[in-house]
């Protein structure tokens, strides 16, 4: 009896011990068996990677975005797999797939440089400049010694019409890269974007020793001198700017608004129809052409390029305006009538149209009409006087303000 109790305690014992072997042996394989897995998804994600750089530089792009996907797979939250995903689609010209790809990036690591920049080069390829920026200032406060960022900002900025905030960005991208000349010149369009002309100007001292040769310091330089009313440096530079580059339509331009501001006409007639010969589809150029030929009373040469002007513009309230005095100079009041109206149409508060409208129709002897334009180009001419007064006498100004800005009354 001892026995058989004795030999059951021991098959007892002895199956408790497998149970025990067995749980010890479970604790510790699974957790090996998790490892060993672990290890080879490490390994596979690896490859994986090598294998889609290796189809990358092969050129075999989709079946690169393949093996990324793959990756994804086995870790959904692979930055490096995004991005190389987000890169792939914006490359070829599938932005906004690539986007998807950063923006899930973002979800995992939100301020994170790279994907931040990538994510703005992105727009940036779409011209959606204003989404670009958010990302971009993500990007730039995230690394702030990035040249790369601060210049993308701003240039965004620049893209989205803010260009107060661009040239903060590319100051400081200046700082980073004093040497970079595309900055530079970015800034100084800021600079006159914002007629910060004396900034402008002090920029070009830098500019010149790093671009001797570069007709674009010319040509900044003298646009920035006619904004500070310097007109005759504003000449000097941009004759230099026509010595480097005779054949340069902008060129030809510039220099011939400098001479059509500075009633110069015939001189700048002459830059106006090179800049037309050299770019036959430059519309600022041939309304100015135009222009110059109202001012030298010559109507009939401005007429045709007027109409081509309008044709190609036609919200262009100056051309309007312009075509309406070519007509009615040349005695075609009825279609007179109809730029003036139209140039009315664009700016209604503006006195000048109503006035020329209301001449015109003085010499078609609609009198009611006549009186009914010029009292309305009155009113609108003295609330404009009030309010520059108001503005002179707030800034403590004295004297004739209207006479001083060339805001007399209309000639009888």
């Amino acid at each position: 009896m001892e026995e058989l109790f004795l030999h059951r305690k021991s098959v007892a014992i002895s199956r408790h011990a497998r149970y025990l072997l067995i749980f010890f042996a479970v604790g510790i394989i699974l957790p090996l068996c998790v490892l060993v897995r672990k290890g080879h998804a490490a390994e596979s994600i690896q490859a994986l990677a090598a294998r889609a750089e290796k189809l990358e530089t092969e050129g075999e792009w989709q079946q690169a975005a393949a093996v990324y996907k793959s990756i994804l797979n086995l870790d959904p939250k692979s930055l490096a797999a995004l991005n190389r995903l987000g890169a792939l689609y914006v490359h070829h010209q599938e932005s906004e797939e690539g986007i998807k790809y950063y923006k899930r990036a973002l979800e995992v690591s939100p301020n994170e440089y790279v994907t931040n920049l990538n994510l703005g080069i992105a727009y940036f390829k779409m011209s959606n400049y204003p989404l670009a920026v958010g990302p971009l200032k993500k990007a730039s406060e995230a690394q702030p010694s990035s040249f790369q960022a601060h210049e993308l900002l701003g240039v965004a900025l620049i893209g989205a019409g803010n260009y107060g905030a661009a040239i903060s960005e590319l100051e400081k991208a200046k700082e980073i890269d004093p040497q970079d000349v595309s900055t530079q010149y970015l800034l100084v369009r800021s600079y006159m974007a914002e007629k910060e002309f004396d900034k402008a100007l002090s920029v070009f001292n830098s500019l010149e020793s790093l671009a001797p040769q570069s007709l674009w310091v010319h040509i900044l330089k003298g646009q920035a001198y006619e904004g500070l009313g310097a007109y005759q440096k504003a000449l000097t530079e941009l004759n230099a700017a026509r010595e480097k580059a005779p054949r340069d339509a902008i060129v030809r331009f510039s220099l011939g608004f400098i001479y059509w501001k500075t009633n110069q006409f015939s001189e700048a007639e002459a830059e106006f129809v090179n800049a037309l010969k050299l770019d036959p589809d430059f519309e600022t150029a041939r309304f100015y052409l135009a222009d110059c030929y109202l001012k030298e009373q010559k109507p009939g040469n401005a007429l045709p390029l007027l109409k081509e002007v309008v044709n190609k513009q036609p919200r262009n309230f100056w051309a309007h305006l312009d075509l309406g005095k070519a007509l009615s100079s040349t005695g075609s009041y009825e279609d007179a009538v109809q730029e003036f109206q139209a140039a009315i149409r664009l700016q209604p508060d503006d006195s000048e149209p109503h006035y020329l409208l209301g001449r015109t129709y003085r010499e078609l002897k609609r009198v009611d009409a006549y009186k009914h334009e010029l009292q309305i180009a009155q009113k609108l001419q003295s609330k404009k006087l009030a309010n520059i007064e108001n503005l002179m006498n707030a800034s403590g100004a004295r004297g004739n303000p209207a006479g001083q800005l060339g805001l007399g009354g209309h000639p009888k």
